[in-house]
């Protein structure tokens, strides 16, 4: 019914797939952006003539409320909706057990990611300390996001749709800086030198 894609990042097509009344878009539409993971990013609405003018304004008044600013008539059935925020996103500080950070676009990390504390991003993740918790890069389908850490000691990876869980013996760090990537289907780890 309702296809939620990314394409360019941070760009994402909400692609209306059968006709169905509007109510129902947006309730599917409410549990799949409602996380702060979507805000500041580009939509694009494609209905296929399957929406009024009228419902298509009603849709842009919902992502609106989602925290997306500006919309601009690119053509009939479809809007275009303007990012609120950088694509990087900086921080300085140590992820403690519970917290999370997700951001629509690239997130550097200056400390470390302890266990059972997540960061989720749309691009890459670069961890300027030990990654020993979630981490979770290209969050919107992006297999050529990366995830780079001085300390590699992960509970789990995931890129786009692909995860991987270290084993106990694997998670030892030598203290050589590693990149996560998507290689052939699997996640790969290589050291930095």
């Amino acid at each position: 019914m309702v296809e939620l894609k990314g394409i360019i990042l941070p760009v994402i097509l909400v692609k209306i797939k059968q006709k169905v009344p509007l109510e129902e878009i947006v309730k599917v539409l409410e549990q799949k952006v409602s996380s702060r993971f979507f805000e500041g990013s580009y939509f694009l609405i494609e209905s296929d003539s399957l929406l009024s003018e009228e419902e298509i304004k009603e849709l842009e008044s919902f992502l609106s409320s989602k925290k997306i600013k500006s919309i601009k008539k690119i053509s009939f059935k479809t809007t275009f909706v303007e990012p609120e925020k950088e694509r990087l996103l900086i921080l300085q500080k140590h992820l403690r057990s519970g917290q999370r950070v997700e951001h629509n676009g690239d997130i550097l990390l200056l400390g470390d990611v302890n266990p059972d504390a997540e960061i989720i991003a749309s691009g890459n993740i670069v961890v300027m300390g030990k990654l020993r918790g979630i981490a979770w890069a290209g969050a919107m389908g992006d297999e050529s996001a990366v995830i780079v850490a001085l300390g590699m000691e992960p509970q789990q990876l995931k890129i786009a749709g692909v995860s991987a869980s270290l084993r106990k013996e694997e998670k030892i760090s030598f203290g050589i800086p590693q990149i996560a990537k998507v290689k052939e289907g699997n996640i790969i780890l290589e050291s930095i030198k």
